[in-house]
């Protein structure tokens, strides 16, 4: 009894009993958990874990196509496609880190510690080397060495090496367009992966299950309105006058008036799109679309123009030039020169600031700021170029007679080079706007996409055109453009200086020369729109800067204008 008892007592009997309990009630809620999970996934998710199971086992692998070859006009190649090697390696897997350090380096012609470098035991992954050459190649897969790899990898080719670099752009190691010609018509270039299924073994590993052989899906080829024989030209002239210029930049636009066709469009410095990782980023702009600078002077012709339409003036009409200074309320307009009394062909000869102001007080500046919106000025030219810029040309009240008077030789608005020349054309045939037109058309398996003409709605009276024209004849053969003039060739031209603005303030220092002309002039069939940014050495006007380069593109262009065709 008296056992018993101390027994029943007994704190420590009574708490092991507890625990027992306590144990067995969890033990039966984790069992029936498992159950209840068991019967879920058996009955309730089969179908669910089925397919996930599936997906896991199959799947798809993309092979990306070649991107498809950019041409020239005459079919020349501008940028193509191959399939290269790559060199990567799993530092994990390397037996001997020094060794292939060495091995790699020498057949890869690199230094051994860069190689080094990159095989950290730390890391799963590291490429080598991108893009070898077959020889490099083959000399690695010899090696047979321990975690180290050839991967076939896309290759974009410029066989004319920075020929039209800016404006072609570059496609990147994934082979995607990253700017210029090759990201506009990315899409189309890039083609279409072909897909194929795959089998994933237990560790990962993929197992091919398609037979045969997977047919090729290349990119569409691309045909440009490009000349290369004038881009050549193009890029001859602006090496030069960056050597005797000392600018920071120049550019040239040459498109054909009669239907939009960029014929030429090149920058200096320019940098080799085939190793555009070694070239300062800065250089893959393509200023001719992007960079908008004050016209200056060369917006002269498209003021006279819109006063003739107006018949506000004639061209025998005269105008007091003041000798050279001219206050408008608070300002003082002055000209390069002093200049008497000029008729309206002499104001854009002699390139007189102060005579192209009277002229706009005739117009208005109401009219003024329209007309130069019709003409193409404040907006994109319609070449869908990625990050064409529009300028800037703001809406003026008739009361602003300051602002009228520097909008009418090219103060207080902004075009882009390609914007000048595209509406430059207006002069050239006979009072239509063009939209440049980058390309011809595109080819792939499903057939041939034909891009239209580029010649637009009319937006200036023919006869107006051509007498403007006529007087853009005498800006070279009397006038300020004369360094444009080429023997046995008849030229118009229109020169522009314009001061650039730095720090708030029109600099005495720093200039934007530009030279707009139009060749042959009686029946004209190229307009080319050259700018120089900054020219440090020699002169700094349009007719000293810019026209030269214009004059020895139009010399050598000439002798091989490209094929006549104006559709």
């Amino acid at each position: 009894m008296t056992r018993r008892g101390a027994a029943a007592g007994d704190p420590l009997a009574v708490g092991r009993r507890r625990r027992i309990i306590v144990v067995t009630v969890f033990a039966l809620l984790a069992y029936g958990g498992l159950f209840a999970r068991a019967v879920q996934l058996q009955a309730l998710d089969a179908s669910w874990l089925a397919r996930r199971a599936e997906l896991q086992r199959n799947g798809t692998l993309a092979l990306g196509a070649l991107r498809g070859p950019i041409v020239d006009r005459a079919g020349a190649p501008l940028a193509l496609s191959a399939w290269v090697q790559s060199v990567s390696a799993s530092p994990r897997l390397v037996d001997d880190r020094l060794a292939t350090s060495r091995a790699l380096g020498r057949a890869l012609g690199i230094p051994a510690a860069r190689v080094g470098a990159q095989l950290e035991p730390s890391r799963g992954f590291a490429w080598i080397a991108r893009w070898v050459t077959p020889e490099q190649a083959e000399r690695v897969r010899a090696l047979d060495l321990a975690g180290v790899r050839l991967h076939p990898e896309r290759k974009r080719f410029y066989p004319n090496r920075a020929l039209a670099a800016a404006y072609l752009g570059f496609a990147g190691r994934d082979g995607n367009g990253l700017s210029g010609i090759e990201l506009a018509f990315d899409e189309s270039l890039r083609g279409t992966p072909t897909r194929l299924a795959v089998q994933r073994d237990g560790h990962g590993r993929r197992l091919m299950t398609t037979s045969g052989q997977t047919r090729e899906r290349r990119g569409a080829r691309l045909v440009l309105a490009l000349d290369v024989k004038l881009q050549q030209l193009a890029e001859e002239a602006l090496e030069h006058a960056l050597e005797s210029t000392q600018a920071r930049h120049l550019s040239l636009v040459a498109l054909d008036p009669r239907n939009g066709d960029v014929l030429a469009l090149a920058e200096a410095p320019g940098f080799d799109p085939n190793r555009f990782w070694e070239a300062n980023p800065g250089a893959f702009r393509t200023r001719s679309f992007v960079d908008a600078f004050e016209p200056g002077s060369t917006l002269k012709p498209f003021t006279l123009a819109l006063a003739l339409e107006a018949g506000v003036v004639r061209e025998s009409d005269e105008f007091d030039c003041e000798n050279g200074s001219w206050q408008v309320h608070d300002r003082v307009i002055r000209d390069w020169r002093p200049h008497g009394v000029l008729d309206v062909r002499d104001i854009l000869a002699m390139s007189s600031n102060i005579g192209a102001a009277k002229v706009a007080n005739r117009l208005g500046s109401q009219r003024l700021v329209s007309g130069l919106r019709r003409l193409g000025f404040g907006e994109r030219t319609g070449s869908r170029f990625p990050g064409e810029a529009a300028g800037i040309l703001r809406p003026l009240r008739e009361a602003q007679s300051v602002e009228r008077a520097n909008l009418a030789f090219g103060q207080g608005l902004t075009v882009t080079t390609l914007q000048l020349a595209a509406s430059g054309a207006v002069f050239a045939n006979g009072g239509r706007r063009v939209h440049p037109r980058m390309a011809l058309r595109l080819e792939d398996e499903h057939g041939v996409t034909e891009f239209p003409s580029g010649l637009g709605e009319r937006v200036l009276p023919a006869e107006v055109a051509d007498r403007v024209l006529r007087m853009m004849r005498r800006v070279v053969e009397h006038g300020t453009g004369a360094s444009a003039a080429v023997p046995s060739l008849r030229v118009a031209g229109k020169t522009g200086t314009a001061q650039k603005v730095v720090d708030g303030r029109y600099s005495q220092e720093h200039y934007v020369a530009s030279f707009l002309g139009i060749f042959p002039a009686d029946a004209p069939r190229l307009v080319i729109a050259v700018v120089v940014d900054e020219p440090r050495r020699g002169a700094h006007t349009g007719g000293g800067a810019a026209a030269p380069i214009f004059r020895t593109v139009a010399r050598r262009a000439a002798r091989s204008l490209p094929a006549d065709g104006a559709s």
